[in-house]
């Protein structure tokens, strides 16, 4: 089977400094996947690369076998910031790039999206008028509005409180399972990677040190042993290469 994401990166340089050598990196379709280490190792700059925003590096970037060049309606981005723009309203912000003409709060894709994560009631509110989860919530619409095969998410829930973090950690995986889409997330939160992921790839320096597999089904138990020695390996993982 071909692997949706396939990635292979010879290196990346800003200036004279290496920020990511001999990186290969595979997703499948509906796969989790989530990218942790220390901060500077290169995990936003290896999602910036699969996004498109940034195309010098030596290496190949396909999905499901074409090479990506640039920004593709195919490859999602979320960043840690909802980025909304403030003057336009919650369903104007989803809808963004839209070509179709028309009210946005009409249009029936977004509103599917706003009520699927759980914001139709707020679709013609201003950003200035949501909550700080209510506004990533926005983003992750935003984000699934082109229908992408991959969602990528530079530490989309470190700026909400650890309740509101766990509601939209549930939210990306059902809409993930929903809509089938392949995830790629970069965290900095060792039990939201275990939670999440079906694999969690450890990065040292610039480079991908460890692929962890999670064989747990789904929906998981927060409290559950099996969850807690997953969590126990990554930061095995961690202190051995001293990212701790």
């Amino acid at each position: 089977m071909t692997a949706l994401l396939d990635l292979h990166i010879h290196h990346k340089h800003f200036d004279q400094r290496t920020i990511l050598h001999n990186v290969t990196l595979s997703l499948n379709a509906g796969e989790v996947v989530s990218l942790v280490g220390k901060s500077g190792c290169g995990k936003s700059t290896l999602l910036r690369l699969i996004a498109g925003l940034d195309r010098q590096f030596d290496g190949r970037i396909s999905l499901d076998g074409n090479a990506l060049h640039g920004v593709s309606p195919d490859v999602g981005l979320i960043f840690q910031e909802p980025r909304l723009l403030p003057w336009l309203s919650v369903a104007e912000n989803v809808g963004f790039n839209r070509d179709s003409k028309g009210a946005a709060n009409l249009d029936p894709h977004i509103r599917t999206l706003l009520q699927e994560v759980g914001l139709i009631d707020a679709i013609n509110a201003l950003p200035k008028q949501l909550s700080g989860g209510m506004a990533q919530r926005a983003a992750i619409a935003r984000g699934l509005y082109n229908q992408p095969r991959l969602l990528l998410l530079d530490e989309p829930f470190s700026a909400v409180d650890a309740f509101t973090r766990m509601r939209l950690q549930d939210l990306l995986l059902t809409l993930a399972a929903q809509h089938g889409f392949a995830v790629l997330l970069v965290t900095h939160d060792i039990d939201e990677a275990a939670y999440l992921s079906d694999r969690v790839l450890i990065m040292g320096q610039g480079e991908i040190i460890d692929d962890l597999p999670i064989h747990l089904t789904r929906p998981r138990n927060r409290h559950a042993e099996e969850l807690a020695q997953a969590r126990d390996r990554i930061l095995d993982v961690l202190e051995e290469i001293h990212a701790i």
